[in-house]
């Protein structure tokens, strides 16, 4: 390990306000411009203790760093699009003074849809991938399953049978038919927050059941079909069609047997209807699987020594939330490359990582390993991911006959996870919540109810922070998920920036608090767990998605 200065937070503040002063008297006694230039002398010396919320990106700036990103249309992973969004990025990250940019580069299963973007739109177009046809009319739908099996123009034809939401698809029903299945909602009891939250910010006193669409089990009903020997698979959702045009889940990138379609509400009576009489009908996916190049992007701004201060989200990016942690990451490189390099104790490291959308491939996976050997080297102190930052919530109208969606002009509730093995994080993630004031926050112990039978005892951090606090890497993380998270068709009003701004300046503060924190002290339990992991004791499961689902010929 490197020497360096081991000052707890409270203490480093102190001796910053003590040296000020003492600078500042001794300066007083001097005339004019003098006086002038000692009291900046003494600003330059003190080095901040929260990000200054002065010197950050405005709203306004970035708005303008989403929207450039935006504009690249689909960014699935190893796509066009979404190589020419890291180059971007890595351009955005290279501009910052001293910053030390990476790349590293891995092949992945590459599911991506074949229409091109209509008009001047760069990119591809998940919703006209899909199609259904009955009898002789067209039936719009929402787009293609992402990971479904491809059909070119032609598709595949056969009669329909319906499964009620709950329902097993099996082969005596199934089998050479095309399965028409509402989507069953999936919700977190509310009493669930009240055992895993440190601290609900006082406007989530009286919250509801939390039921969002990135709950329901839609990998389920796409093995089961395939399993069962189904032709094909219309999933049937409980919003409209223009609303959730070309949605993007499930994300695992498990290659499904079955070719599939999403199915709005608004069109599902005809279609329900039509399986009742055990009607003809066609599916396309108009799709294309073959092996790519993708990449992670590890960017490095030096600070003293060489432990790092890992910030992580992801690339591949379907909607204006999935993903802005990027912008996030850029904003915060642009403030912490600002400060003179004594005011960072610790590198700063962005590893802004690929494939989440596919996450069978996701770059974690890689990524994740490279830290945990890095942990017993003492070159990495925590990991922040944040993820899905600013939203607003979006909730069904109620009394409405297709579900339609609209914002309830609050914030979705924002799940930021502060694992209760490091005190140190737990502490400053409750400070930083507090201080920037950000509602509709519940800071968690995890996302998952505690289980003795592994180590830690609550593995999911709702998002990518899992795969790093699995590995016993101290973390803290971030996420929501509105209805907004896959459907893009919400574009730039999913987003409160002013929101997304908060958030980002409360990660920034915890980053500069803990900058020169002792690792020993950041780490609380951390390194007891991984002896026991060491000596054999059960861990977190961290196995893929399968790559490939099962089919009827394997059982």
């Amino acid at each position: 390990m490197h020497p360096r200065r081991h000052r707890p937070a409270a203490l480093r503040r102190a001796l910053g306000a003590v040296a000020v002063g003492a600078l500042a008297v001794a300066t007083a006694g001097c005339s004019g411009s003098s006086s002038g230039d000692g009291a900046d002398a003494a600003r330059e010396e003190a080095c901040p203790t929260e990000v200054d919320a002065a010197a950050f990106a405005s709203a306004d700036e970035l708005r303008g760093l989403l929207r450039e990103f935006n504009a690249f249309g689909l960014r699935s992973p190893g796509s066009d699009a979404h190589e020419a969004s890291l180059d971007w990025l890595g351009e955005q990250l290279a501009a910052v003074p001293g910053m030390e940019v990476a790349w590293d580069r891995y092949e992945i299963d590459r599911w991506q849809p074949t229409p091109e973007a209509a008009g001047e739109r760069p990119g591809r177009d998940l919703a006209a991938a899909g199609a259904l046809r009955i009898g002789d009319r067209d039936v719009p739908v929402i787009g293609a399953v992402p990971f479904s099996a491809p059909t070119g123009d032609d598709g595949v034809a056969a009669p329909l049978v319906a499964f009620a939401a709950d329902e097993e698809i099996t082969a005596d029903r199934a089998a050479g038919r095309i399965v028409v299945q509402e989507i069953p909602h999936v919700s977190i009891p509310a009493s669930v927050f009240d055992l895993i939250s440190h601290r609900r910010t006082d406007d989530l006193a009286d919250m509801a059941d939390y039921d969002r669409p990135y709950l329901r089990p839609l990998d389920q009903a796409l093995t089961d079909a395939g399993t069962a020997g189904a032709a094909g698979l219309i999933l049937v959702w409980d919003a409209p069609t223009d609303q959730l045009a070309g949605y993007w889940d499930p994300h695992t990138g498990t290659r499904f047997a079955v070719p599939a379609v999403f199915l709005g509400s608004d069109r599902a009576a005809e279609v329900l209807d039509a399986a009742a009489r055990g009607d003809e009908a066609g599916v396309v996916v108009r799709a294309e699987w073959d092996r790519a190049t993708t990449r992670n992007l590890v960017a490095t701004l030096p600070g003293q020594t060489r432990e790092r201060i890992v910030v992580n989200t992801n690339t591949d990016s379907v909607t204006w939330v999935q993903e802005d942690g990027n912008v996030a990451a850029v904003a915060l490189a642009r403030y912490l490359g600002s400060l003179p390099e004594r005011c960072r104790a610790r590198d700063v490291q962005f590893a802004l990582t690929s494939n989440h959308l596919g996450f069978t491939g996701d770059g974690t996976f890689r990524y994740g390993p490279q830290l945990d050997e890095g942990y017993d080297d003492g070159t990495v102190a925590f990991v922040m991911a944040p993820e899905h930052l600013g939203t607003r919530e979006i909730l069904p109208i109620e009394g409405d006959p297709e579900g339609r969606l609209e914002l309830t002009g609050q914030p979705e509730m924002f799940a930021w996870s502060a694992p209760e093995e490091s005190p140190v994080l737990v502490q400053a993630s409750l400070d930083a919540v507090a201080r920037r004031q950000l509602p509709r926050t519940a800071v968690l112990k995890g996302v998952g109810i505690p289980d003795d039978s592994h180590i830690p005892s609550i593995c999911s951090q709702g998002g990518l922070g899992t795969n790093f606090h699995s590995l016993l890497i101290p973390t803290i993380a971030g996420i929501s998920g509105p209805w907004s998270l896959w459907a893009p068709a919400f574009g730039e009003q999913a987003i409160d920036v002013d929101h997304l701004r908060d958030q980002v300046l409360a990660f920034g503060d915890i980053a500069i608090e803990l900058d020169d924190v002792p690792l020993a002290d950041i780490a609380g339990e951390y390194p007891a767990l991984r002896e026991q992991r060491a000596a054999g004791a059960a861990t977190c499961d961290l196995t893929p998605p399968p790559a490939v689902a099962p089919t009827t010929s394997e059982g």
